[in-house]
């Protein structure tokens, strides 16, 4: 009897958690959009609410000197405490981003229970017409632009890169980080995707590469996602290709002697249209992978040029330097370094299939 009696008041003492946290206490943020700067923020929380059998979501502004005071404020404009534990995007508007990025982040790392995979974007100008907009499309903003985002690495436009991985990068003076950035186009009162925001160390340089651009750093990146399509005039007629694999290889041999970095990539693509066809031809084919291989380079030389202007290096090649190169490494701020350096590419693109048939 007594072994029963103490299990019994064991029990009841194991039966409450300390740290119990009811959803229905707390309105969850699904969305957060930040505009302004420290001392003078904006933040727009897009909260979902469940009236009988529909869905919708409210949009709650708030202002404040910093995040976490923004949010505490936000809590007096609705009748539950704000909770962004279940937060699924992050936006920033690029005016917002061209001061330390990582005093906007700093919040969200110190709470135990907030999601470190949450995405991130910068929108050009404020970041309510984009919850707005989302709230209307999906009726819950971060549905919306957690897709969006997905979608955009699937593309092969940008890699999907959560809260975490964004920390990372901040703090590694080897590599600089890219965000997804969007814009609206005012006719259909859309979003749709700029291209890819470009950073030096924890700022946003103010400059983006475009789509097409976007898609190059991906491949020179090896991050390729389910498709990666390109379309390019070959004799006046379109060419759309779709890269099935990559194959990389960066030589530094001549760094320390001419601040030369090489780098060499192979592409196996797949043709999806090119309607004079004939493609089973050796010559033909052997005339189109030249062309094809020469624009990519052409264009990937453009794309290091505004690399090098924003002093600004996604591909992570300081990495590399600073692993095996100390002496270029010591030199200076890598930034400065990596503006300077040579940077030369070679493609060979092999085109596998051609169509259904080939």
């Amino acid at each position: 009897m007594l072994k029963k009696l103490s299990c019994f008041f064991c029990i009841l003492l194991l039966s409450g958690c300390w740290d119990e946290r009811q959803y229905k206490d707390f309105a969850l943020a699904s969305m957060v959009g930040h505009d302004g700067k420290v001392n003078d923020l904006i933040s727009y929380f897009s909260v979902p609410v469940i009236n009988g059998e529909e869905i919708s979501s409210i949009i709650v502004k708030a202002e404040g000197r910093s995040t976490r005071e923004v949010r505490i404020h936000a809590n007096t404009n609705t009748p539950q405490n704000l909770d962004v534990s279940k937060l699924s995007v992050l936006f920033y508007s690029d005016e917002t981003l061209k001061t330390d990025f990582y005093q906007f982040l700093d919040v969200y790392f110190r709470t135990a229970h907030n999601r470190l995979s949450t995405l991130v974007g910068i929108t050009e100008g404020s970041t309510k017409p984009f919850l707005e907009i989302g709230n209307a499309e999906n009726k819950d903003a971060g549905a919306y632009y957690d897709d969006f985002i997905k979608g955009l690495a699937q593309s092969s436009i940008y890699p999907e890169t959560d809260l975490q991985t964004i920390c990372t990068i901040l703090f590694d003076d080897g590599m600089d980080l890219t965000l997804p950035y969007f814009g609206i186009n005012e006719e259909e009162n859309t979003p749709e995707t700029l291209g890819v925001a470009l950073f030096n160390g924890k700022i946003y340089s103010g400059t983006f590469l475009n789509v097409n651009q976007a898609k190059l750093l991906t491949i020179l990146k090896d991050e390729i996602g389910k498709y990666t399509n390109l379309t390019y005039i070959y004799e006046g007629i379109p060419v759309s290709i779709e890269v099935k694999r990559v194959h990389r290889k960066w030589d530094f041999s001549h760094l320390e002697k001419s601040g030369k970095v090489s780098m060499s990539y192979d592409l196996i693509i797949d043709v999806q249209e090119f309607s004079p066809d004939h493609l089973e031809d050796y010559k033909n084919r052997i005339e189109l992978e030249k062309f094809l291989s020469k624009r990519l380079k052409e264009d990937t030389m453009e794309m290091f040029e505004v690399l090098q202007e924003t002093k600004s290096d996604p591909l992570g090649i300081g990495r590399r330097v600073r692993a095996f190169h100390p002496k270029v490494w010591e030199k200076g701020k890598w930034a400065d370094i990596f503006s300077e350096l040579t940077l030369d590419i070679k493609y060979d693109v092999q085109i596998k299939r051609t169509g259904i048939l080939f």
